[in-house]
């Protein structure tokens, strides 16, 4: 019995309808539309979603293991470039950066290259042409160009006149960073004029003995080729504005004189006022470096133009110039005190 109910059941259920394939869409006109291209493979990412940057140089230190994403400590701040600093005009700040990372101590960074030195300078002359004569009275040279009397006489020695010199300095070595050795050249001129002595002076002591109408003027222009030294290292160090200095070397001195008639003067013998005399020169001095009273000017400047330094200097100049000690020859060589002005570039 159980059987036959089994079966009835079995066929009572619904048939499961067998499945037909999906008839194809087609468009309006009953034409079958074109296959979709399939999908586009995609390029695998150059680094992983999510993925940390890798690590950069920092700027400022240069090491490589920075990470970009650590915010730097609380009241820290990443210091600014250089070129920042630069255009800001802050000396301190700008110093301590750049001295940090000079690997030639004690100068800083923002200088530009230092080959060259000029000078401009003045003082009292008086060429010694009668350094070498001997006896009572008064030399030629002081006969002509001496301080007279209302008469033209001569009654004391000349008194100085004024030396203008310039002078131009290559600076080819800085031993230790010490300061600079250098090659110059100096040149220099001085003028003395008085009026002309008479060839046949008046016996009458009321006249003159000298020309109202003719003069007689003296030029000579003493140059030196040096070795030159500046002790810089406390300048550049710590920045004390004193820097000494000395010179050494050959002189040579070309000399002239006219009269009035504008012609060289000439001898008893007939022979012209005019030659060249050898000696040697040695100047030794102090430099105040000015750039202490603006130190962001300087700065400035030596950006823009080029110039490192300037100064404000005193010398003592020392030269023998006659042919070496001959006897016979013409000495120009003369102690004095110099002052002027410096650039360093």
């Amino acid at each position: 019995m159980s059987t036959i109910l089994a079966t009835l059941l079995l066929m009572a259920e619904p048939a499961t309808p067998a499945a037909t394939p999906a008839e194809p869409p087609v468009t309006d006109d009953g034409a079958a539309p074109e296959p979709a291209a399939p999908p586009a493979e995609l390029e695998p990412l150059a680094e992983p979603v999510g993925a940390m940057p890798a690590a950069v140089k920092s700027p400022d230190t240069g090491d490589a293991d920075a990470d970009p994403w650590v915010e730097p400590p609380a009241g820290h701040s990443v210091p600014p470039a250089e070129e920042a600093v630069d255009r800001q005009a802050n000396p301190a700040l700008s110093e301590a950066l750049r001295e940090s990372k000079n690997a030639k101590k004690g100068y800083a960074k923002y200088e530009s290259p230092q080959r060259f030195a000029v000078e401009l300078k003045f003082g009292p002359y008086l060429p010694q042409v009668d350094r070498t004569v001997s006896g009572g009275g008064f030399g030629p040279y002081a006969k002509v160009f001496g301080q007279t009397n209302d008469r033209g006489e001569t009654i004391d020695e000349p008194k100085n006149g004024l030396l203008t010199a310039a002078a131009f300095e290559w600076q080819f070595l800085n031993p230790g960073g010490l300061g600079p050795l250098g090659l110059g050249y100096q040149f220099s001129f001085f003028r003395d004029t008085a009026k002309a002595l008479l060839a046949d002076p008046p016996a009458d002591e009321s006249l003159s003995v000298r020309s109202e109408a003719d003069s007689t003027v003296f030029w000579t222009m003493p140059m030196a080729l040096q070795l030159v030294y500046r002790f810089e290292f406390m300048a550049d160090r710590w920045h004390v504005p004193i820097v000494p200095y000395a010179k050494g070397g050959l002189a040579w001195a070309l000399w002239w004189s006219k009269n009035g008639d504008g012609n060289l003067s000439r001898n008893s013998r007939g022979e012209k006022a005019l030659g060249g005399v050898w000696g040697w020169q040695i100047n030794a001095g102090g430099m105040l470096r000015l750039d202490f009273l603006e130190i962001g000017s300087s700065r400035a400047l030596d950006r823009t133009t080029g110039i490192n330094h300037t100064y404000l200097f005193g010398e003592f100049q020392f030269s023998r110039i006659d042919n070496f000690g001959r006897a016979d020859s013409m000495s120009l060589g003369d102690a004095t005190w110099l002052l002027g002005l410096a650039l360093e570039f």
